[in-house]
């Protein structure tokens, strides 16, 4: 381990992670949590890490300034597959300023990131090779990849693609919607700061086979069905609420933007009102037609793309214009004060399925909650079940037994399960240069 930040040679700017590297803080770690049936074998996963690093050697870089623009940057030192029961400081000299890290003890494992390296596709990429080239190898078999990158393909320019770097093509009879006024939105009076970071999760379990069977029967999607489900619960336990009950979904927007492969941060959101409007008087099956209208309406890839250039024209100048960090530090930090409404969904999918899918036995995504006084929840669908927790950094107990119990008179087989906690250290990408 390095003792001393080597000089690293720079690559293209870093412009898709300007949201995160200007910030005047650091910001802690996104982990994913995976449980495997076995204990781990410590040389094959180093060994599996190893081969997902020479199939997307990317994943291997650091980043570096250059005056006040930030670069991706070459990292010759290598990645170690650790054994720390937990996670690590990413990016600074405990993790040989790697900006992927991955741990193990036991029978868990411990992938890390740094947001402003990549994304939640980026960090899926990573995991999923490495835990394919370590079951193949744990248990003799060449398991079909289906879609999951192994060594037996090559890289390609597309994964390391910027989304900001181009302009995109909008259709000419395309206009922006008009910017409206969104209405003040309800609060959760239960969030309050936590000084120490500890965060509280509630988590739950729910059959994938009846959760799907009732979101189609209400002609709904996954995200919009528990949104809605989430929103009820909230009313439930704030019947006083006085606002609307608004939920902020983040999405990825590759296929908007025809860059499907890239593992840089690619990402969008879309707001929808689940409570306290007009909409609460109609039947639920209606509301969740309405819902999801709303939904396709709001992910129109003329206005992603439309979006894109305007922001990637200011990220790219902030970039190029840029001759002081220190200076750009100043700047006002609009990122760290955006307010993600009543709550945040996270709905992350499920992992490319594979034949050693159930030697895993769980999958758990930690982070921080969103900023502000919100609800923050991440969904993951695994071996036939969705899992979905929500996190805070204060007491939201009455909301998730709201939660569930709003599940169960709906008639879905939910179960709870006990409260975890949890704190996530900073990550330190500028450990040595600043």
């Amino acid at each position: 381990m390095s003792t001393q930040r080597p000089s690293f040679e720079k690559k293209e700017m870093a412009i898709s992670s300007s949201p995160y590297v200007y910030l005047p803080v650091d910001i802690p770690a996104y982990t994913v949590e995976v449980t495997h049936q076995a204990p781990i074998d410590g040389e094959l996963l180093q060994r599996a890490l190893d081969r997902t690093c020479r199939r997307m050697p990317y994943l291997t870089d650091t980043m570096t300034i250059d005056h006040g623009a930030v670069y991706y940057a070459k990292n010759p030192l290598p990645m170690e597959a650790a054994h720390v029961a937990g996670i690590r400081h990413v990016g600074g000299s405990e993790t040989n300023y790697h900006l992927l890290d991955l741990t193990w003890d036991g029978n868990v494992t411990w992938f890390t990131m740094y947001h402003g390296f990549c994304d939640g596709q980026g960090i899926n990429a990573f995991l999923e090779s490495v835990l394919y080239h370590y079951y193949c190898m744990k248990d003799g078999v060449e398991y079909d990849p289906n879609g999951i990158r192994s060594d037996s393909t090559q890289a390609t320019e597309a994964e390391t693609f910027e989304p900001f770097s181009r302009q995109y093509e909008v259709s000419p009879d395309f206009a922006m919607p008009e910017q409206r006024q969104q209405p003040a939105c309800y609060h959760l009076p239960e969030i309050v700061p936590n000084p120490g970071g500890e965060v509280l999760e509630y988590g739950f379990r729910l059959p994938s086979e009846a959760f799907m069977r009732f979101v189609k029967a209400n002609g709904a999607s996954p995200s919009v069905m528990l949104s809605m489900l989430v929103g009820e619960a909230i009313q439930r336990a704030h019947p006083d609420a006085d606002t609307p009950v608004m939920v902020n979904i983040p999405m990825s927007v590759r296929r908007q933007l025809g860059c499907e492969e890239t593992f840089k941060n690619c990402s969008n959101r879309i707001v929808l009102p689940v409570g306290g409007t007009p909409m609460d008087a109609l039947p639920f099956a209606q509301r969740a037609a309405q819902l999801r209208a709303m939904q396709k309406q709001q992910m129109n890839a003329d206005k992603f793309r439309a979006i894109y250039n305007m922001m990637g024209n200011m990220y790219r100048g902030r970039m190029e214009q840029a001759t002081d960090y220190m200076e750009e530090l100043k700047k006002p930090a609009g990122f760290m004060s955006v307010c993600h409404d009543t709550f945040y969904i996270d709905y992350i999918g499920s992992m490319h399925k594979t034949g050693y899918s159930d030697q895993i036995t769980d999958m758990r995504f930690l982070c921080k909650p969103a900023v502000g006084k919100t609800l923050h929840l991440n969904v993951i669908e695994h071996n036939g079940e969705f899992r979905i927790t929500c996190l805070a950094c204060s007491d939201v107990s009455a909301i998730a037994d709201a939660i569930e119990q709003v599940m169960k008179d709906h008639g879905l087989p939910v179960r709870s399960l006990p409260v975890q906690r949890f704190t996530l250290p900073l990550t330190c990408w500028r450990e040595g240069i600043i």
